[in-house]
């Protein structure tokens, strides 16, 4: 009796404590999650209705999709259609190519290059020499129609001039050192040599002409004659080639024009005048600067048989002033419409004339003649 009080007691206390374990549990639970209908139904709003912009299909549960329920398109294939995708794939991958025999000329109705399909490789060879020159005979003008460059078989090399200037060719248009009729320039002829004698009294004559401060005179080539409104000539048209500086036997003013041009001063002497005041002056301008000329010349007067020239003015004298042709190179050299600022980077490149050059011109200090007759100014 008293083991059956026993175990009915333990019973009960098991009991009681599934119960409160049970409790326990529950009230960790979450609370269920609800539809967003029966929430707004829980907090007293309506669902809104929604049976007319949503169609509701219902699947029976078991049923598999298929291809008369769906209208959009299947990824990678409809159901069913695996199997037959793969055979089709197998069979283009399995089909026969056609032989070689079919794709020939009678069905190509176009060029084959190099040859057709069965044709032997052939290869052309062009024959050495020709059948018309067999006989060793050369292709001439007979036989050419065109033009030969630069000469035709059996012709002599020709060199084409210069037609504008070189410096060497056509200068008998100016003036021919070959022709002896051109020697009159610088021969004394005249028969009474004491009308260029020396005159103290006789007065220097400086003679300028107006020019526009634009004014470039232009260059000619040799095929064109070139005269002056005024002799001695101190600007007007030139030749393009400048003439090397130095003395010369005759340079004419068609070249010495052009040096004018770039600032040079120009010693000209009668070829009668008298020999000790000709190389007075000479020593004077080959002292003063290093741009200089010196020519005989008719187109002095037997009065002032001695001149220098610059670009667009000139002094005439009787007998050689040191002191007056002195302050007219300091003047007016380097003073022209061509004159650089530094001559001595272009006389090395260019190309000069120099027919007749007797003696070419010593560097005075530079070739750009940075100092203007800088011993006289200490001798005197």
């Amino acid at each position: 009796m008293f083991i059956w009080h026993y175990l009915t007691l333990l019973c009960l206390g098991f009991a009681l404590i599934d119960a409160k374990s049970i409790k326990k549990s529950q009230a960790n639970l979450l609370e269920p999650t609800l539809d967003p209908d029966e929430k707004l139904g829980k907090i007293g709003k309506s669902p809104p209705d929604i049976s007319n912009d949503v169609q509701r299909v219902q699947v029976p549960l078991g049923a598999t999709p298929g291809k008369n329920g769906w209208q959009g398109k299947w990824f990678p294939h409809a159901p069913g259609q695996q199997q037959e995708a793969i055979e089709l794939k197998m069979k283009s991958t399995t089909e026969e190519v056609p032989p070689l025999e079919f794709t020939t000329k009678d069905g190509w109705q176009g060029k084959w290059f190099p040859q057709a399909p069965g044709e032997p490789h052939l290869v052309k060879k062009k024959p050495l020499v020709d059948n018309k020159t067999k006989s060793g005979k050369s292709t001439t003008q007979d036989t050419w129609q065109g033009k030969l460059f630069p000469q035709g078989p059996n012709e002599s090399h020709k060199t084409k001039q210069s037609s504008c200037d070189d410096g060497k060719s056509n200068l008998a248009v100016d003036f021919d050192p070959n022709d002896i009729r051109d020697s009159l320039n610088f021969l004394c002829i005249s028969s009474n040599h004491s009308l260029y004698q020396p005159d103290l009294s006789r007065e220097a004559i400086l003679t300028e002409h107006f020019l526009p401060s634009a004014y470039l005179p232009p260059a000619k080539c040799l095929n064109e004659s070139i005269s002056y409104s005024h002799l001695p000539a101190t600007n007007g048209p030139y030749r393009p080639m400048p003439a090397e500086y130095g003395t010369y036997s005759y340079l004419p003013p068609q070249r010495y024009v052009r040096n004018l041009a770039e600032g040079a001063i120009v010693m000209l002497y009668h070829p009668c005048a008298f020999p000790g005041q000709v190389k007075q002056l000479q020593d004077i301008v080959g002292g003063c600067l290093y741009r200089h000329l010196v020519s005989p010349s008719l187109a002095l007067s037997p009065q002032r048989p001695l001149a220098l020239l610059a670009w667009s003015r000139s002094l005439e004298m009787s007998v050689v002033d040191r002191q007056l042709a002195a302050d007219f190179i300091q003047k007016h050299a380097k003073q022209g419409p061509l004159a650089p600022e530094e001559l001595s980077r272009l006389i090395v490149k260019r190309q000069t004339y120099k027919e007749g050059l007797l003696r070419e011109a010593h560097l005075v200090n530079t070739a750009d003649d940075y100092e203007l007759c800088g011993y006289l100014q200490e001798d005197m």
